[in-house]
């Protein structure tokens, strides 16, 4: 089992792990500020292939230059390197309007049951 200490980028913690544990095939296990990974058969993990999965995933976010992978026997701390935290952008909620008579929800389906109401 190998230990992921994200605590720099709690806020894709569970992308990283997800990410990760497909790019080596492992079972990841959450934790507080950091997930397990473990093995799906009686193998050993690779943690140079754990690395470069983890960098390829700050790849994909732009942030290569930010952080550094350190590993350290069976913990891998992923660290920033500047002294600003690292959070992830609120995505913008969208908003159904009914055309009817000005209902306002947050999800699609609701609204459309809502349309059908005007119909009976």
């Amino acid at each position: 089992m190998i230990t992921i200490d994200c605590r720099e980028i709690e806020s894709y913690k569970h992308e990283l792990a997800v990410f990760v544990a497909d790019w080596i095939g492992a079972i990841p296990t959450m934790k507080l500020h950091e997930f397990v990974l473990s093995p799906i058969e009686n193998e050993r993990l690779d943690t140079e292939k754990i690395v470069k999965g983890i960098r390829e995933f700050l790849a994909s976010l732009g942030e290569t230059a930010n952080f550094a992978v350190l590993p350290k026997d069976e913990i891998i701390l992923v660290k920033s390197l500047s002294n600003t935290p690292f959070v992830r952008e609120k995505q913008p909620e969208s908003l159904f309007t009914c055309t009817h008579c000005g209902y306002i929800t947050q999800y699609e389906g609701l609204l459309q049951t809502h349309m059908k109401l005007h119909y009976l």
